[in-house]
């Protein structure tokens, strides 16, 4: 990773979960675990398409495409959270991106955008001793809009103070990706970094 052709940015925002934190393992096996707690039908193809998304809306958009009308969403999301939080409370890991965020550290702001809850970016990135890092952290219910929409990132630029089409983007979905460019932002796709860790059924 050449982390030097990053510079004539002047602020970084990245995607946390597959992105900065290597986490999708866990989070695959807490989707599994609700999904099946609540016989809910899913795919392999499905969960990649809504990899970015809140995990309120992902489960909406399952039970509409199973036409399943009568399982509370509150609770799946629960069901899924718990989990996740039991498993990543035991080991957080970072990506091979810390190399670029510890090689800026004071020489550029940086920010969090998140599909994640506030609180729950603020207790990994806390977990990897980072999160006092950031010049600003924005989770999924700082903005009305999620991604693909731009709110996130531009949400991140405003708490930086760095004009939009200054900032670069580090993101590993589709729909952060959308959001990035929607933003008028530069965006890399970490996907094309190292072997994307998707979700295998």
């Amino acid at each position: 990773m050449n982390i030097q052709q990053y510079q004539n940015y002047q602020a970084f925002i990245f995607d946390m979960d597959g992105t900065l934190i290597d986490s999708m393992k866990q989070h695959q096996s807490a989707w599994e675990f609700a999904l099946q707690l609540f016989n809910i039908p899913y795919t392999a193809e499905q969960m990649l398409a809504m990899s970015g998304m809140p995990t309120g809306l992902s489960v909406e958009k399952l039970l509409a495409d199973a036409h399943i009308t009568n399982v509370d969403v509150a609770a799946v999301v629960e069901t899924k959270e718990q989990h996740y939080h039991q498993l990543v409370n035991n080991e957080v890991l970072a990506t091979p991106l810390i190399e670029v965020f510890e090689y800026y550290l004071g020489k550029k702001p940086m920010a969090v955008g998140t599909g994640a809850s506030q609180q729950q970016a603020q207790l990994l990135l806390a977990k990897l001793g980072i999160a006092d890092k950031f010049k600003a952290i924005v989770g999924a219910d700082l903005v009305a809009e999620h991604k693909p929409a731009p709110d996130t990132f531009l949400k991140c630029a405003e708490l930086m103070q760095v004009p939009p089409q200054a900032c670069l983007v580090f993101e590993d979905a589709d729909a952060g990706v959308a959001a990035a460019q929607a933003a008028g932002m530069d965006v890399i796709d970490v996907r094309d970094l190292w072997p994307a860790n998707y979700f295998v059924e």
